[in-house]
């Protein structure tokens, strides 16, 4: 029998459908066209996928028979996908110079060295001429002498003879010598003009000399100039190359999907199959459209979440006091630090935490809480700190054990990295190969519909309860609770029980592997890192990330569906892995009601802190994260703005407002003994504080909270009283305040009221004209028997 036809799919090649990211991981929809009927392989997953989360569906007539997910070494070579670039090109920069100025030729110069030459050969020939007429005198000489030992000599004849010979020698020495003088003449002159042109020669050979070196040191600066360019392009390459190392996968998920044409089945032979039925009207209706003999086509999705891909928020909040106006843009940064490009997909963020505990975690009961008597002198391991129970703590700490182990991931060390030991990048194959020796390949759940659309393909199941918090939990039932030292204060020990952190350091680490992991295949992992004081405060502070700088967007569509918000990001976008996060526009709110509030707290610091009070009208939901603050066109810095749902009102701190002079001077005491039979001592405090609004008299009035205290008894032999203001009592207010200087324009200074709050809590509504001052006193009177001393609790 025919084996089906296969097909394998490298997951880069899939165009990407749709990415959902969420605060702690994405959603990813690929697709795969024009599969047909065949057993389909995709491979190249990032190992950060959650396997139990891969669903496939899809259009067409066929039916999904099969489906397994297995974890496969990564079999492509780092250098094949990203090739590296030829090291840094050496441009045929030769050092070797231009030696056309060397080899020059100076004509003036060269014809009289010619000159000079052929004159030296005149020279050597008037010389040789001389010689000659010296030597044949010699002759000539040496044969006159021997004519007397000749007989029969005519002397007559002779000496004619000689005559005549030696005047042909004089004649010939004489010619030579002359001529030797006319030639010693000339190449003197020449000589003298060739050292004139040899110095001009060397005149023009110097300043081209000179030329020649600043052409060279020019070179040498732009030789050293792309030498440094060339270093800095280097160091960009590897830093590159180290950025895609770290995203490289040892190891990837490979997915095998197997289909299978769906068959005309007799009604009456499966009668009760509804899927056969559909089926069978499908193939009729692809008949219609396709010839007989063509092989089917199916259109499938592939969908999966993964960790280290997520959003978070940022934002930039503008403030102008002069308007009482703000604008708050809304921004999300989204970081992909998995190994898969998303390329052209349309992103959508969502606000969901995508995160539920399982089926098997059922809503806690209360056990009785019962207390009994051990002595004065009970040991500590006896329960003796009896605000918490034994049970609340274990609950407590199975708790915490439990969100701990929420993204718990291998570390991206063991998931991603090339191997420089093997040069085609596999020699991680072989542990890989180990682990899924010790691990069989898992066969998905899958039930196959046989109706229009391929039915979806989810493996996604509950996890049970880590077997390492089961057994501290009933560990810590079982054993009294661990209780700090004695020592520590209720306050602290409470603290030190409700922290997570300081739990962790109490009790042994707890760790947790899922179902695939126990096996031996590696977590799934890299995603934010789990803020252990998550489990106690706002859930969105998992939303945070560093701030990064501030650019500029398009706003998104916005749709809100139940208790999740989506965000659509205008235009396709492609993600790719970074190790920086990318930010977008999400929206940009105007708030047109900015309240702006002062708060003095004199008594601790002497210093008006602003804080500027808004309503989000919006129907978006603002999430906790990083804000950039700017305040009338003054950027002061980094801030958190909270969570704020649309209706609701949130307070942005400000810091100190420098406009705002505080004094608060030293309290005046005056002490004396009141009562006749029964004698006591009285003492009275007054102190003051003054409030300058240094802003010009132009300027807008401000509203400022000044809060103040008196002491509370604690004893009935004590007694506080309120002097000034007078007629100040709980839950009743009085006008308050003085001009802080003389003079008839301070008394247009503005408006004050006072109040008696809770524990001799004393607070001033004061709105401060503009360049004005204002004085508020308090004066408060301690009584107590005499003899007797009054100290703090």
């Amino acid at each position: 029998m025919e084996g089906p036809h296969k097909r394998d799919f490298h997951l880069r090649s899939l165009p990407t459908r749709s990415v959902t990211l969420f605060p702690t991981r994405a959603q990813i929809v690929r697709e795969i066209r024009d599969s047909g009927i065949n057993e389909i392989t995709v491979v190249g997953l990032s190992p950060t996928v959650d396997e139990q989360s891969i669903k496939v569906e899809g259009t067409g007539s066929a039916i999904i028979t099969d489906i397994a997910v297995e974890l496969l070494p990564n079999r492509d070579i780092f250098q094949e996908i990203h090739p590296d670039l030829d090291s840094d090109s050496d441009k045929d920069e030769s050092d070797q110079e231009d030696d056309s100025d060397d080899d020059k030729v100076n004509p003036a110069l060269d014809a009289v060295r010619e000159k000079l030459v052929a004159l030296y050969d005149e020279q050597t020939r008037a010389a040789e001429i001389i010689s000659s007429a010296e030597s044949r005198l010699k002759f000539l000489d040496a044969h006159g002498s021997s004519l007397d030992k000749k007989r029969g000599v005519v002397i007559e004849a002779s000496i004619e003879t000689y005559r005549q010979e030696r005047e042909k020698v004089f004649k010939d020495q004489m010619d030579g010598s002359r001529r030797e003088r006319e030639i010693f003449n000339e190449i003197s002159k020449l000589q003298r003009e060739e050292a004139r042109l040899h110095r001009a020669e060397e005149k023009e050979d110097a300043k081209a000399a000179k030329a020649k070196a600043k052409v060279q040191r020019a070179k040498a600066r732009l030789r050293a100039k792309q030498q440094r360019r060339d270093a800095e392009m280097k160091k960009e390459k590897t830093r590159v190359r180290k950025e895609r190392e770290s995203f490289w996968p040892r190891s990837v998920y490979s997915v095998r999907i197997t289909l299978d044409a769906a068959s005309l089945t007799p009604g009456s032979s499966r009668r009760s199959s509804v899927a056969s039925a559909t089926d069978v009207k499908v193939v009729a209706d692809k008949d219609a459209s396709q010839k007989e003999g063509e092989p089917s086509t199916c259109d499938l999705t592939l969908t999966y979440m993964t960790s280290s891909a997520f959003w978070s928020p940022s934002y930039d909040l503008s403030l102008s006091t002069t308007n009482n106006t703000a604008m708050l843009c809304f921004d999300a940064q989204l970081t992909n630090t998995t190994s898969e490009t998303w390329t052209n997909s349309k992103v959508t963020l969502s606000t969901s935490q995508a995160n539920f505990s399982g089926l098997h975690d059922d809503t806690p009961s209360l056990t009785p809480w019962r207390l009994k008597v051990v002595g004065r002198y009970g040991r500590p391991w006896d329960g003796l700190d009896i605000a918490r129970s034994r049970e609340e703590m274990a609950e407590k700490m199975t708790w915490n054990a439990a969100q701990n182990t929420v993204g718990q991931q291998k570390p991206r060390s063991d998931l991603f990295g090339v191997s420089h030991a093997a040069s085609h990048g596999a020699s991680h194959a072989p542990v890989v190969l180990m682990a899924q020796q010790q691990q069989p390949t898992q066969q998905m759940e899958f039930v196959p519909q046989l109706t229009a659309p391929v039915a979806a393909v989810s493996g996604s199941v509950s996890r049970p309860m880590p077997p390492q918090v089961k057994a501290m939990r009933s560990h810590i039932l079982r054993t009294a609770p661990l209780t700090p030292s004695s020592d520590m204060p209720n306050a602290d020990r409470t603290t030190a029980l409700s922290n997570p952190k300081m739990s962790k350091a109490a009790v042994p680490s707890l760790t947790y592997q899922s179902r695939r992991g126990s096996e031996g295949g590696p977590p799934r992992g890299g995603g934010p890192p789990h803020d252990d004081s998550a489990s106690e405060g706002d859930d969105d502070a998992l939303t945070i990330l560093d701030p990064t700088p501030t650019v500029a967007f398009q706003d998104s569509s916005f749709e809100e569906t139940g208790l999740t918000a989506t965000y659509d990001l205008p235009h396709l976008k492609t993600l790719a892995p970074s190790r920086t996060a990318s930010k977008q526009r999400v929206a940009r709110i105007a708030f047109t009601n900015a309240v702006f509030t002062r708060t003095v707290v004199a008594k601790y610091k002497p210093a008006a802190y602003l804080r500027a009070r808004l309503r989000n009208t919006s129907k978006l939901t603002l999430l906790k994260g990083p804000t950039g603050l700017t305040l009338d066109g003054t950027f002061l810095g980094r801030s958190a703005l909270p969570r704020c749902s649309a209706g609701e009102t949130f307070a942005v701190p400000l810091g100190i407002d420098p406009a705002i002079r505080v004094a608060y001077p030293k309290p005046d005491v005056t002490r004396s003994t009141t009562g006749v039979f029964s004698r006591g001592e009285s003492t009275v405090y007054r102190r003051s504080i003054t409030l300058v609004n240094t802003r010009a008299a132009a300027g807008r009035a401000v509203d400022i909270t000044v809060v103040d205290q008196v002491p509370v008894s604690e004893d009935d032999k004590i007694r506080v009283e309120v002097l000034h203001p007078a007629g100040m009592q709980a839950g009743r207010v009085v006008a308050a305040g003085v001009p802080g200087k003389e003079g008839k324009e301070e008394l247009d200074w503005g408006r004050a009221t006072v109040g008696m709050r809770k524990a001799g809590e004393v607070a001033w509504e004061v709105v401060l004209n503009a360049g004005r001052s204002v004085r508020l006193g308090l004066q408060y009177e301690v009584v107590f028997p005499a003899g007797e001393s009054v100290a703090q609790c």
